[in-house]
């Protein structure tokens, strides 16, 4: 089955159900925010939600812009939800913590200081020209998405600050995973 923007609805459509079932308020945004929306919980807190819904492939992410890839690493709010179709499965994720426990770096590395340089740049650049730059990063992961689910009692220790919760729908939303590490609000 081919890749689709009704797939990304579906995927959507199950974020805003979970975080409903959570007593959030979830207001989508628009797509130049970096980010696709904001979960707002009663006691005040604020969630900056990416949806990334994997029907086929689960190896690899694209973040498009440099919003996007600006709220990806310089952002403390800004979470990456997994969906996994056709199990209906949602990995809620810390969204650098994410990124930084997959391909094993961190916030002290030269690639981080690097690309927070080129970041710079590229909007020092654009702000007062006629053209724009629309980066893209691809990120590969070395343990694909299905595999961290199924096998996630193999890689809960490492993945705990990253990995925040695990639901899964059939008929209602059942939590798997909570982390006892990980303590938001």
């Amino acid at each position: 089955m081919e890749y689709s923007n009704s797939i990304e609805k579906i995927g959507t459509g199950l974020v805003c159900s979970l975080e409903t079932f959570k007593g959030a308020k979830v207001e989508l945004v628009k797509r130049l925010s970096g980010f696709n929306g904001l979960s707002v919980y009663k006691d005040g807190k604020v969630r900056k939600i990416e949806i990334k819904t994997m029907q086929n492939s689960d190896k690899w992410i694209a973040i498009n812009g440099v919003r996007a890839i600006d709220k990806l690493f310089f952002e403390r709010d800004y979470w990456i939800y997994f969906v996994l179709l056709p199990e209906n499965v949602v990995v809620v994720t810390k969204a650098l913590a994410f990124i930084q426990t997959q391909l094993e770096i961190s916030n002290t590395k030269e690639e981080l200081i690097e690309l927070e340089q080129w970041m710079n740049l590229s909007k020092k650049l654009t702000k007062h020209k006629k053209f724009k730059f629309t980066p893209k990063i691809n990120v590969t992961f070395p343990i694909p998405l299905r595999k961290l689910y199924k096998d996630f009692e193999d890689y809960k220790d490492k993945f705990s600050n990253s990995v925040i919760e695990i639901w899964q729908n059939s008929d209602n939303w059942k939590l798997i995973y909570k982390s006892e590490k990980y303590n938001e609000f």
